[in-house]
């Protein structure tokens, strides 16, 4: 967990989960509470913070945010790789987000380089081109050659022989 991740909100002199908060009070984080003080976030890098409970649910809310991270882990989608060249020389690979640390060190470690202009991971050297294992991409594509053509001959039939 991230040290500035909000676990629950400080007003009107209680603790509110996120779900709490609005629920039971109608009010929203950007708001200012019942005797005209702003909602203050309660962040995870509080020691103290971490210990409270929501005063109308009961949950701990530090365990409300593990449930929510391990939630949204679950259900993220499967990471996609897309094939591309980059400046239209260079072997290079493209994610639709973020990947996660130990492909990025994989990548590090086989020698691929980061460009930040293009958002794209690039490889610099010759063939070949080492993609680590982790990535799951799908074979190349076999490679398509042309047969000689196909003579068809008509067969010598009774009437003309």
């Amino acid at each position: 967990m991230k040290p500035f991740t909000i676990l629950g909100y400080s007003a009107n002199d209680e603790v509110f989960c996120p779900a709490c908060l609005r629920s039971t009070t109608g009010l929203g984080p950007s708001d200012t509470d019942y005797n005209g003080r702003p909602i203050l976030p309660l962040y995870g890098a509080d020691k103290t913070v971490q210990e409270e409970c929501c005063t109308y649910c009961g949950a701990s809310l530090l365990e409300l945010r593990l449930v929510a991270e391990a939630e949204r882990e679950r259900t993220n989608p499967e990471l996609h790789v897309e094939k591309t060249r980059h400046r239209g020389r260079q072997p290079a690979l493209r994610f639709d987000r973020v990947p996660p640390a130990n492909i990025r060190t994989e990548l590090k470690q086989a020698g691929w380089r980061w460009d930040p202009v293009a958002q794209l991971w690039w490889w610099p050297k010759g063939a070949p081109v080492p993609v680590p294992a982790s990535l799951n991409l799908p074979p190349p594509p076999a490679k398509v050659v042309a047969r000689p053509p196909t003579i068809r001959r008509r067969e010598a039939t009774a009437a003309q022989a």
